[in-house]
């Protein structure tokens, strides 16, 4: 399969539609560009986007990049203003890191809660049965 390029599915897509193919580049763009900065917020652990599927956070990773970036903080030097301005962004991405871990591990605890209710307790002795 040959993929094509982001210029021919504009004018084809402007052409199907009747409309201008600048509004069709626009459009496409202005998607693309929410989609990206909901992906990079770091504000939801699961995001879905129609035709590709869902982007899930991995905890794991969450849970290194809090240590790693604590780790930084610990030894960040705040001398210059350059320097002081990236121990802030450092402060945000941890702050961000913290409340995604908090919410992955509610929809967890949610997950379990709900399995627990609709098998009841004892999923493993109902095997047998």
């Amino acid at each position: 399969m040959i993929p094509k390029k982001a210029t021919k599915l504009y004018k084809q897509t402007a052409e199907d539609l009747d409309i201008d193919e600048s509004l069709v580049e626009d459009f496409i763009e202005f998607y693309y560009k929410g989609l990206r900065s909901s992906l990079s917020s770091l504000s939801h652990p699961r995001i879905n986007v129609e035709g590709l599927g869902h982007f899930v956070s991995k905890p794991s990773w969450i849970r290194r990049s809090i240590e790693r970036i604590s780790n930084a903080l610990e030894k960040h030097d705040t001398s210059t203003f350059g320097a002081y301005s990236k121990k802030v962004r450092l402060v945000e991405n941890l702050g961000l890191l913290i409340e995604l871990e908090k919410k992955i591990s509610l929809s967890e605890e949610k997950r379990k809660l709900h399995k627990e209710l609709k098998y009841g307790n004892n999923t493993e002795n109902n095997l047998g049965e």
